[in-house]
């Protein structure tokens, strides 16, 4: 993308969220602005989970110049989307995207029960486990899957040499299709845009595949409070604790 085409998306998404003299937008210059960026999602494709919110606020409405209300949700994730536009390099590789397990600089297996989450790197013998946090925005395995997912992908980046290509497996079919889309249900959206951030200002690539309950031995028996289970599965196995990030879950630090 060009340096003045950068701007000027920029410039539109910053005048459409401007507050000042009115919060009300007809539908017309709404679907003008999110087709703008539509168009910008070629080059920022983990972008699409800020449009989440707008198209739900839109969703049903016909008359093109009826007013709708501009509401925070809306203002919060176009601000975010402005801020990971100047984050990025206006640079799109393919490459980048079309990748397989045999190229994978990283491969993290995750699970996660109602007591606890759990992840591990089968090659270097290391593995995590974590307590299910207090007051989680949602109560589900889905979510907790998503929070683990959401916490590895914060530990790979502690590598002294960058993981640019990363491969987690997990049994939860829900996050891998949260992933591929780039859409969340509701209650999810605050975890898969923390992780875009994280993926678009360290430009890794992250593949997220399925894999078997039954096969994930490791991550399932950590994931059950049970470390010395874990540690006969994988002969020289290491075990620490974590903590996922509080920020994911829309909490303070």
């Amino acid at each position: 993308m060009s340096e003045e085409s950068h701007d000027r998306l920029i410039a539109a998404i910053c005048v459409f969220i401007d507050t000042s003299e009115s919060r009300k937008r007809p539908l017309v210059e709404w679907k003008h602005i999110l087709g703008w960026i539509n168009w910008g999602l070629n080059m920022f494709p983990l972008l699409r989970p800020a449009l989440q919110s707008s198209y739900m606020k839109i969703s049903r409405k016909h008359i093109a110049w009826g007013m709708i209300y501009l509401y925070k949700a809306v203002i919060w994730h176009f601000t975010w989307l402005t801020d990971m536009i100047e984050a990025s390099d206006h640079i799109h590789l393919l490459e980048m995207i079309e990748w397989t397990e045999s190229d994978a600089k990283l491969i993290i297996y995750c699970d996660a029960s109602l007591s606890g989450l759990r992840f591990f790197a089968s090659l270097l013998r290391l593995g995590f486990y974590a307590v299910i946090p207090e007051n989680p925005p949602l109560q589900m395995i889905f979510y907790f899957e998503a929070l683990c997912i959401c916490t590895a992908i914060l530990w790979a980046l502690g590598f002294e040499h960058p993981v640019c290509q990363l491969l987690a497996f997990t049994d939860s079919l829900n996050c891998i299709e949260m992933f591929n889309s780039l859409s969340a249900k509701e209650g999810y959206n605050k975890i898969l845009l923390f992780m875009m951030r994280i993926l678009i200002t360290t430009k890794i690539s992250l593949h997220v595949f399925h894999i078997p309950g039954a096969d994930n031995v490791v991550a399932d028996v950590l994931s059950h409070n049970l470390p010395a289970v874990a540690a006969v599965s994988l002969a020289g196995l290491q075990i620490h604790i974590f903590k996922p990030p509080c920020e994911a879950m829309g909490q303070d630090k």
